[in-house]
């Protein structure tokens, strides 16, 4: 029973973790093209970076709970390698929301044009978050592995 439990939550965070980062990826790239929605992009990213995290916790911890209850062999070198992709989405992840916190103090009030470091703190957040995309898929990949 708690192996199906577990296993439920792993799958829950897959999904909030996973399905969040790729909202989040589409719907800013849609923003950079379509400028008129930056202001409803901004309150909405919060909410799914809420998503993330929670994604990302139900999946650390139900991927701790796991490997007590399953009766089959891991590929622990496979598992190890997914691990530290998963520390380096944490570390990506709060850079970001450092980023974005210093992307709302800086940003241009009413028409003033974007200082420089606003648009080096852009660039930076844009890169980062690919960076994260990236790495959940590749977590994701790693999980038929392990």
């Amino acid at each position: 029973m708690w192996l199906e439990i577990f296993r439920l939550l792993h799958d829950v965070g897959l999904a909030f973790g996973l399905g969040g980062a790729t909202i989040a990826a589409v719907i800013s790239s849609k923003a950079e093209k379509d400028p008129e929605m930056n202001n409803s992009v901004m309150k909405i990213t919060p909410i799914i970076v809420k998503f993330i995290w929670i994604g990302l916790i139900l999946l650390i911890v139900s991927g701790i709970a796991l490997p007590y209850f399953i009766q089959w062999s891991i590929n622990k070198g496979m598992l190890l390698i997914k691990h530290v992709f998963v520390v380096w989405i944490v570390i990506i992840g709060v850079f970001i929301g450092t980023r974005v916190k210093k992307m709302k103090r800086l940003a241009p009030k009413g028409k003033e044009k974007p200082s420089g470091e606003f648009l080096k703190a852009k660039r930076q957040l844009k890169a980062f978050s690919r960076i994260n995309l990236i790495l959940w898929y590749i977590v994701t990949i790693l999980s038929v592995f392990v």
